[in-house]
């Protein structure tokens, strides 16, 4: 489907309150690359059929490789379908998308790179190992109940692709013969477990979703659609790596109680007391160029001075970097490795990635998410509220630059 907008496409888009889609469409014309790794690895898997292995004997690194790249796949799907489906459903404003679906479209997109270079690292390097947690979870869904016809439309059509592709990966692993461990019988069971539960939910939303649903149906068809590509999510990483199976069973299984404590979150010395660090929120590496400019040393000190509560935003920071020095977290980077730098608006905050699930100021953070930690006093003294959050987004570097003014109203 063409993807320029019209005069009159953008005339009508700016009566809906819709916002560009190009930086959507550029994450787009990415897909290739994510299919070609995609077609590698099925035909890798194939090879490995013929040589032999099984799902459990295929080398780390291959294992590493088909995971990464099958999240790739269902992300970059998603992201393709939910655009389309919005394309279609509304021509007269192609090229622009509402606001939520830019968030959502973005929020699949924006993870695509980050296991598309994991898989071709793991395709180049036979010692490879991932550096993230797994099996990992999709990003959050709109919080919007019901969600809109469009993005329902484009969770089916992503839902039956994702299947399709299961189809290979799942016959590689019936056909293997029956491992005699019970550990691998186990995870045997849990991956059959998922297929069904996903095969199932699938099955149930294309029947009941029909020709024209009622809102009703269309919510109960929602629900089911959602756990349905969940669990082919989860199942594309089980048959990439089956011993992930026993992290699943662990997730379902209720903890033992423990007397250990959570992690404590780093203590860090508030204002007016010996020791305090007004720069402890911004990025490290570029401490010495803040320092030198007399308008960020004004920014940092009106900011402290307007803080309401300076103790709870030490604690947020304390937990990050606790969560940091655990390994849970690492700096952004782009794809050749590079780091993404900071955020830029006072304290010019780093760009985090999350690498293993944590829980940050109250905020439940999932794999491959970036933030940064939000703290600012822009606008407080025309009636805004003091800012103080865990800023989960899509990060991109910039020429960008303010001073959290206290004057003048925020703008992001």
């Amino acid at each position: 489907m063409n993807s320029h907008p019209t005069l009159w496409g953008r005339f009508v888009s700016r009566l809906h309150g819709e916002v560009p889609a190009d930086t959507l469409e550029a994450y787009r014309r990415a897909s290739l690359a994510v299919y070609d790794q995609l077609d590698h690895v099925e035909q890798h898997r194939a090879n490995c059929k013929t040589e032999g292995l099984t799902p459990w004997t295929v080398p780390p690194s291959t294992q590493a490789e088909m995971l990464c790249a099958w999240n790739a796949f269902v992300l970059q799907t998603l992201g393709n379908e939910f655009l389309e489906a919005d394309y279609a459903g509304n021509p007269a404003t192609i090229g622009f998308v509402p606001p939520i679906t830019a968030d959502q479209v973005l929020a699949f997109y924006s993870q695509v790179e980050s296991w598309l270079t994991r898989a071709q690292q793991a395709h180049v390097n036979p010692g490879f190992s991932l550096d993230v947690e797994v099996p990992a979870d999709l990003p959050s869904w709109s919080d919007v109940e019901p969600c809109p016809n469009a993005h329902l439309h484009g969770m089916l059509k992503a839902m039956e692709a994702v299947s399709d592709h299961t189809k290979a990966a799942m016959q590689f692993l019936e056909e293997t013969p029956t491992p005699t461990e019970k550990a691998k019988q186990d995870q045997l069971n849990t991956i059959r477990g998922v297929y069904a539960i996903a095969a199932t939910k699938a099955r149930y939303a294309r029947d009941m979703h029909g020709e024209n649903p009622t809102p009703d149906v269309h919510e109960r068809v929602e629900e089911h659609v959602k756990v349905a590509i969940e669990n082919f999510y989860l199942l594309g990483q089980l048959l990439a790596m089956p011993q992930l199976a026993d992290v699943v069973t662990r997730r379902k299984t209720p903890p033992v109680p423990v007397p250990s404590k959570a992690p404590e979150p780093k203590k860090l010395v508030p204002p007016g007391e010996p020791g305090f660090n007004p720069w402890c929120l911004t990025d490290p590496t570029t401490l010495a160029r803040w320092k030198a400019d007399s308008e960020a040393r004004l920014a940092i000190k009106t900011m402290w001075e307007l803080d309401p509560e300076p103790t709870r935003t030490l604690e947020m920071q304390g937990e990050i970097e606790a969560a940091f020095e655990r390994g849970d977290l690492a700096y952004a980077t782009d794809r050749y490795g590079k780091r993404l730098g900071h955020f830029f608006c006072c304290p010019w905050a780093p760009v985090y990635l999350v690498k293993r699930p944590v829980t940050l100021g109250g905020q439940k953070l999932g794999i491959m998410e970036q933030f940064v930690f939000d703290v600012t006093a822009e606008g407080v003294n025309l009636g805004e509220t003091f800012t103080r959050k865990i800023k989960i987004g899509t990060f991109t570097p910039t020429t960008k630059l303010e001073y959290g003014d206290p004057n003048e109203p925020p703008d992001h």
